[in-house]
């Protein structure tokens, strides 16, 4: 089922620019216990998040409309064996809003949890 009509098929691949992401972020609370900071930079053809000490994931941008433009969002992933972590990321107004989704998978009996932190690009 397609949910609007700007995303029935048209044949052509539309381009996402990534520069809005690119960069340096900082957590604005710095007293956060989640994500210290982060660093979203292009590599060749790919797209790379790196977070803290967690090494460096592909990212996928999304931009607004099927028309391509400007890229306004992101999900990544990290699969650290025992965990894995899902993130999401959208930028509001000059924010990057980052929510990340940890699923643990060693047997442990934690729960999943969810983060949300807003970041400042430095």
């Amino acid at each position: 089922m397609i949910a609007r009509l700007s995303d029935r098929p048209s044949g052509n691949a539309a381009p996402i620019d990534p520069a809005t992401l690119l960069g340096e972020w900082i957590n604005y609370d710095t007293s956060s216990r989640n994500i210290a900071g982060l660093t979203i930079a292009r590599r060749s053809e790919d797209i790379l998040l790196s977070i803290d000490d967690w090494g460096e994931a592909t990212v996928l941008p999304f931009s607004l409309t099927t028309a391509g433009g400007e890229a306004a969002a992101f999900r990544a992933a990290y699969d650290f064996g025992f965990a894995r972590i899902a993130i999401l990321a959208y930028l509001n107004k000059r924010l990057l809003v980052v929510d990340a989704y940890t699923t643990f998978h060693d047997d442990s009996g934690r729960s999943s949890y969810f983060a949300r932190d807003h970041f400042w690009a430095r």
